[in-house]
């Protein structure tokens, strides 16, 4: 099976990029092109989870979708989900 496991939500997400690049207005142009690195990302990430690209093919197009902030949004959660854990730990009194 071929993607599909998001329904296909980057051929939506894909559908709006067409619409938004090709408004009058600037600022909806600017967001469309952006939106476009994110679809591709989803698309990426379609395929992985239906194991039709392998595991990791997808993060090229996350971290380029992401940008410069990359690293840090995913050290941020790094960070929230070792918090969850000690807060576990401590629940459980471990």
């Amino acid at each position: 099976m071929s993607g599909g496991s998001y329904d296909y939500l980057c051929y939506k997400m894909e559908e709006a990029v067409e619409s938004l690049i090709n408004d009058k207005n600037p600022l909806r142009r600017a967001f469309g092109k952006k939106l476009q690195l994110f679809a591709t990302a989803m698309h990426d990430i379609e395929w992985v989870d239906s194991d039709d690209y392998g595991l990791g093919d997808d993060e090229k197009a996350i971290k380029l979708a992401l940008g410069d902030e990359s690293d840090v949004l995913t050290l941020q959660e790094v960070m929230l989900a070792a918090k969850t854990i000690k807060e576990e730990l401590v629940k459980y009194g471990v």
